[in-house]
């Protein structure tokens, strides 16, 4: 590349992040002319590339556009102008790269628009349906461990659980939900992250890499977390870029698993959302609540507790602040906060009005 194609890129990384922000948020181009469309055969043909190895082509590239960066550092270190120039125009390249291929799903319509009929969550409601599911995990807890004791595990290997999550996928798209997503999930591409200690100390469970596809799993995490993240980071790939909107497509892809042990970890994971709700809103239904769910299912929501405050520190804090502003700067105004937002996506799903 020469230099005035250089400079001509490295300024116009400032304008392209303007250009970005004017384009409207829940927009319905983006959802008919990208998201579900060119996105899907971006998606699909980016898998094909990487599918059929184990190992994470994108951590790999990572790696070393690292390794390239450091070199031009050291080698332009008496140029600071020359540096900046080159950063500049791979910044530059690297964003566009980034929306055109994955980023621009951020401005596609939500879920929240397509099913949620009124976002104010009742809480007489809640606490009905909270209790609904306290007598379903519990009667599934039973049936897959035999003792209310008993703290549950998954015992299978990643690739069986990958293997499970690609199926529940399968499920999905025979239930027809077009309202919600187009659920089509070919060349499955799942990595066991190589980042995973690092994901760890930054509070992350796992991420899409927009450049090549590939689902890349924190395998450093508890084990009964995993499945839930796989298919969080599938609906990622299928091009859902809202934190919430994933959660809530990972949690109703485990409750129409044919895996029993998918539908436990579904039903924990909207009653732990149910609880923090209660916790936040209505702290004598929490109490009552939690006095009625199996020591063992309280135990798992405990030790998962545990695992991640064993890495609370100022990593996770710096880590989590950028990616905060990152999100708002993609119109999810709440930022991070857009991970815990899932409970009226899934009393909507269950028609509880």
């Amino acid at each position: 590349m020469n230099r005035k194609l250089k400079v001509f890129f490295s300024v116009s990384f400032i304008p392209l992040i303007y250009f970005i922000g004017l384009i409207k948020n829940e927009n319905l181009f983006i959802e008919n002319f990208y998201s579900n469309s060119l996105y899907i055969f971006i998606s699909e043909k980016l898998r094909i590339l990487n599918y059929w190895t184990d190992i994470p082509i994108g951590d790999l590239i990572y790696i070393l556009m690292f390794l390239f960066i450091f070199y031009k550092i050291f080698q332009r270190a008496k140029s600071l102008r020359n540096l900046l120039i080159e950063l500049g125009a791979l910044l530059t390249i690297i964003t566009i790269l980034f929306y055109f291929l994955w980023g621009i799903n951020y401005k596609r319509v939500s879920i929240k628009n397509k099913i949620v009929s009124n976002q104010e969550v009742d809480i007489v409601k809640l606490v009905d349906f909270t209790n609904q599911l306290i007598d379903k995990i519990n009667k599934k807890h039973l049936d897959l461990f035999n003792l209310d004791s008993i703290i549950p595990i998954d015992n299978r290997s990643f690739e069986e659980i990958k293997n499970t999550s690609v199926s529940d996928f399968k499920n999905l798209n025979t239930l027809k939900l077009d309202s919600i997503q187009n659920f089509d999930y070919t060349y499955p591409s799942i990595k066991k992250s190589l980042f995973s200690s690092a994901l760890t100390f930054m509070g992350f469970s796992g991420y899409i890499n927009p450049f090549t596809g590939e689902a890349n799993i924190n395998t450093k995490i508890p084990k009964n977390s995993i499945p839930f993240v796989i298919n969080h980071e599938i609906a990622h790939q299928l091009g859902t870029a809202s934190e919430k909107d994933a959660n809530f497509i990972s949690y109703i892809s485990l409750l129409n698993s044919s895996n029993q042990f998918h539908e436990f970890l579904a039903l924990s994971y909207s009653l732990r959302v149910c609880l923090n709700e209660l916790y936040i809103n209505d702290r004598d239904s929490y109490s009552n609540s939690m006095k009625k769910i199996n020591i063992g299912i309280l135990n798992n929501y405990k030790q998962t507790q545990n695992f991640w405050s064993k890495y609370n520190g100022p990593i996770e804090v710096i880590s989590k602040n950028i990616y905060d502003k990152f999100l708002k700067q993609n119109d999810l105004k709440n930022g991070i906060k857009n991970y815990g937002e899932t409970i009226s996506l899934i009393l909507s799903y269950h028609n509880v009005k």
